[in-house]
């Protein structure tokens, strides 16, 4: 059975050569059996629609109009997926008023499991999870 896992992060999520192949190193452990699902934003979500073909996976986008359509997006999205993985910007860390923020918070309204991650100092850090 296909997994879906819904990966998004701040547009501003600083990636690098190091983070990058760390990213692509936790996404490569699903398996070949797992569809990545993303809201397509620039910056990090375009970054994982780039990667996924590359390490031979699946990866469908849900983009939307901007305004209130991103709100309804990112809910779709969280329904559609079995797990979300985020990944915030080390600047708004604590700010759940940002779009990858409410993709965790519907995540777990949803009781969907959720893992979160930033990055300190080139190093990709796990910040922590909800099973």
């Amino acid at each position: 059975m296909t997994k879906k896992v819904c990966v998004v992060g701040s547009t501003t999520f600083p990636i690098d050569a190091a983070v990058g192949a760390e990213i692509v190193d936790l996404l490569r452990d699903f398996g070949e059996d797992v569809v990545f699902l993303t809201r397509g934003s620039k910056g990090f979500d375009r970054f994982i629609m780039q990667v996924a073909p590359l390490i031979e996976r699946r990866c469908f986008s849900f983009p939307s109009e901007g305004g209130a359509d991103n709100f309804l997006r990112d809910i779709e999205l969280v329904r559609d997926a079995d797990e979300v993985i985020a990944f915030f910007d080390p600047a708004t860390l604590h700010d759940m008023n940002t779009g990858t923020g409410h993709v965790v918070e519907c995540a777990l309204s949803a009781k969907k499991p959720v893992r979160a991650f930033t990055s300190v100092n080139g190093s990709l850090v796990y910040v922590g999870e909800n099973p």
